[in-house]
């Protein structure tokens, strides 16, 4: 599926919402993530270079939608990780949904206390 993109939202369709705003998303990535760097894309998108360790993993936020996407890349678990500390810090308690641009059947995630488990069950 390499070439493909993960998009993850609230669980929209049974009427889940993410509690948190643009900024206070950017802020946490921030935070979370020191020296990463965030712009202003094409109209609501908001591009983001998160920093970890030595490597730098792209994500987009697409403030209109609600959702958040990364291309598929290896190993998955890198952006997986990332999912999982930044939605326990912004929406612990919101159900989630993930699906791939080649297939758009909208899978539920469990954002479980454990990453590790997360990181299995995203990566599959």
């Amino acid at each position: 599926m390499v070439g493909s993109s993960f998009f993850v939202s609230a669980d929209q369709p049974n009427g889940a919402c993410w509690p948190f705003s643009t900024d206070q998303l950017t802020d946490t990535i921030s935070r979370l993530w020191p020296g990463s760097a965030l712009a202003g894309g094409h109209g609501s998108v908001v591009e983001m270079d998160i920093c970890v360790d030595d490597r730098t993993l792209t994500f987009d936020w697409d403030a209109a939608h609600q959702v958040l996407r990364f291309p598929d890349q290896d190993p998955l678990a890198e952006p997986a990780r990332i999912v999982h500390r930044l939605l326990r810090e912004v929406a612990p308690d919101v159900p989630v949904v993930w699906w791939t641009e080649c297939d758009a059947t909208l899978e539920p995630i469990v954002l479980s206390p454990d990453p590790e488990t997360f990181i299995r069950e995203f990566v599959g």
